[in-house]
């Protein structure tokens, strides 16, 4: 009798410890753990820009998630969106940030076979606008025809959102003179009267306000730009192949971080961290975008369909085969 009752209790802490400790597979399974068991790889680089778009990113990192995920982040900065193409397709890092333009341009094109990993963000009113300088005698949208209007990169977003804006307030852009400037150079280049309007984004476009008493004209971010899928993360399809758990587990870390996005006071706290030009004064200020746990294939197909409708395009494009599959989204 004893000796039954012995194995009897044996059985039972056994199975007790299952229980309890869970099944360590499972882990490993789906890239968790915080020693990345289970993981193709556990290091890994991303291409990183020092802009509003990307704070949960920083956010995850700095709060350890992606660390709790099993992975060590290491981030390599990158100055635009054609750099994240490059520097992808020449392993310079595994997963990387850029706008959509970029990467659906490098697709159309056959110049990279691209995976969408997690959307980044898109537009909310005010945070992507035409603005003039104070005393400009452009005070309409319609004011805007026939002037000298300056963007970061001719066919990039900005240029796009402000032809679709004026489109569809019945403004004739075909002789405007679109005048490349780096967006951290437009305040002064608005100040010197150098363009007559420029294409901004924050924080510069708060800076200005503050700095000269700049105003908007034009919020090209409304209407049938609202909403509008600005920029994302993306690794080659060869990565995807290869490292399926590895990209799952940084999607699922990030999602954490997208989702405590919606808390501003959050966001506020980690732009100084790394955002070129904001200090604590302009992150309270600024406008802010949406940072959305979901990649949402409709929504996103907008910029591709928009980039082929002003002939950004060499061919029309599904955005759907681009995504990679089964990815999860925020808790």
């Amino acid at each position: 009798m004893r000796a039954l009752l012995a194995a009897l209790s044996l059985l039972l802490v056994a199975s007790g410890c299952g229980l309890l400790g869970g099944d360590s597979g499972s882990g490993a399974a789906d890239g968790g753990g915080a020693e990345g068991a289970g993981l193709e790889k556990a290091r890994i680089k991303i291409g990183a820009m020092p802009i509003i778009d990307f704070a949960p990113l920083h956010m995850a990192i700095q709060k350890g998630y992606f660390r709790e995920a099993g992975l060590e982040i290491e981030t390599v900065g990158i100055p635009g969106g054609a750099t994240s193409v490059t520097g992808l397709l020449g392993a310079s890092f595994d997963i990387s940030v850029g706008n959509w333009m970029s990467f659906f341009e490098a697709q159309s094109k056959g110049v990279a076979d691209l995976k969408l990993i997690a959307d980044g963000y898109q537009t909310r009113p005010n945070n992507f606008v035409i603005a003039v300088p104070q005393g400009s005698s452009i005070t309409t949208p319609q004011d805007l025809a026939g002037k000298r209007i300056a963007v970061t990169v001719r066919g990039a977003i900005a240029e796009l959102l402000a032809k679709a804006s004026m489109d569809a307030h019945s403004v004739n852009h075909g002789g405007v003179s679109w005048v490349e400037i780096p967006f951290p150079s437009m305040p002064a280049a608005l100040k010197a009267k150098q363009v007559d309007a420029a294409v901004m984004v924050e924080p510069f476009i708060t800076q200005a306000e503050r700095n000269f008493g700049a105003i908007p004209v034009l919020d090209v971010a409304q209407g049938a730009t609202g909403d509008f899928p600005i920029s994302g993360y993306a690794t080659t399809a060869a990565f995807a192949k290869d490292n399926p758990k590895t990209v799952r587990a940084f999607r699922r870390a990030l999602m954490r971080a997208q989702k405590e996005a919606g808390d501003r006071g959050k966001v506020e706290q980690v732009l100084p961290s790394y955002a070129k030009g904001i200090d604590q004064v302009t992150a309270s200020l600024v406008h802010l975008g949406a940072f959305p746990t979901r990649l949402d294939v409709v929504r996103i197909q907008r910029v591709a369909d928009l980039m082929a409708v002003h002939d950004l395009l060499p061919k029309p494009l599904k955005v759907d085969t681009m995504v990679m599959e089964n990815l999860p989204d925020a808790d």
